[in-house]
């Protein structure tokens, strides 16, 4: 009962720290303060290549993109916390914390501070293009026809690019006018490191992949043999383990909050607030349920 409790605890919290990103990502909510730094970009003087101007769209656009990753972390989260209050072994949570790294990191690569709004928007279509090429492969894998991905073709979004008066594609697609699009594992890394998650997602990697150090995850010693006392190893639950993923699960969602409130100018008191007592209740019900 003691070890389902602490379980429970961990699956509340991630639920209810969830439920607030859900709320702050809300369309109502997704409005940013004047004199913000998107406030300046949507204010952008930007040129299309037939002399007209950018207007807000394109920024806007970025955000939303931005927006619905953040979703997406959210989503994923609440996967995680289901297993964590299940008391599941630790390689599906981790797979689910895995997933919920990988959306968050989008938002936060998105929504990385001073930068001007061409290039996030540049940020955006690097994404959008790696995306309609991965799409495009799928596509032909399953012998569909290639209409059914709509706009969303490379060549889609280079002609897009090119009405936007931005300069065409370099590294093989991964580069844009000095934006350069990380990889998945090298994004990931790079908010977890920031945030203080360093390894997390190696681990849940191997875990994904089916490796080895991942499918041993799983297992845990459940008894020993008599008389010799070997070991007896099956399936168990772990509570470091179950732990740690919250923890992952909690930082994939609330790393983009900090970006998001910085960008947005949100104030104090008012939502910046309520993102600052929502991290310091997070971290302090951590350090209390560190197993």
């Amino acid at each position: 009962n003691t070890y389902m409790g602490f379980n429970d605890e961990l699956k509340i919290l991630v639920d209810e720290v969830a439920s607030r990103v859900d709320q702050w990502t809300a369309q109502p909510a997704w409005t940013w303060e004047p004199g913000s730094s998107a406030s300046a970009e949507t204010a952008n003087t930007e040129v299309r290549q037939d002399a007209t101007r950018w207007g807000d769209r394109p920024v806007r656009t970025a955000y939303q993109y931005a927006q619905m990753a953040a979703k997406l972390a959210v989503e994923m989260s609440r996967c995680a916390a289901l297993l964590i209050g299940a008391g599941h072994m630790a390689p599906g949570i981790e797979a689910e914390t895995r997933a919920a790294l990988e959306a968050g990191s989008v938002a936060w690569w998105l929504l990385q501070e001073n930068l001007s709004a061409r290039q996030r928007v540049c940020r955006m279509q690097l994404l959008r293009r790696n995306s309609a090429r991965e799409y495009a492969k799928s596509i032909k894998e399953v012998g569909e026809d290639p209409a059914v991905a709509g706009k969303e073709t490379v060549a889609g979004i280079e002609a897009d690019c090119r009405a936007l008066g931005l300069a065409a594609f370099t590294q093989q697609g991964n580069e844009l006018e000095g934006q350069t699009r990380p990889g998945y594992t090298a994004r990931v890394k790079d908010m977890t490191d920031e945030l203080g998650y360093q390894g997390g997602y190696s681990i849940y990697s191997s875990a994904a992949h089916a490796e080895l150090a991942g499918i041993w995850r799983m297992f845990g010693q459940t008894g020993a043999t008599f008389p010799a006392r070997e070991p007896v190893y099956g399936p168990a639950a772990n509570a470091a383990a179950s732990y740690a993923a919250a923890d992952g699960a909690l930082k994939s969602m609330m790393g983009p909050m900090e970006r998001i409130a910085l960008l947005f100018g949100w104030t104090v008191p008012g939502r910046a607030e309520e993102i600052s007592a929502t991290i310091d209740y997070m971290n302090s019900e951590m350090k209390r349920l560190r197993p």
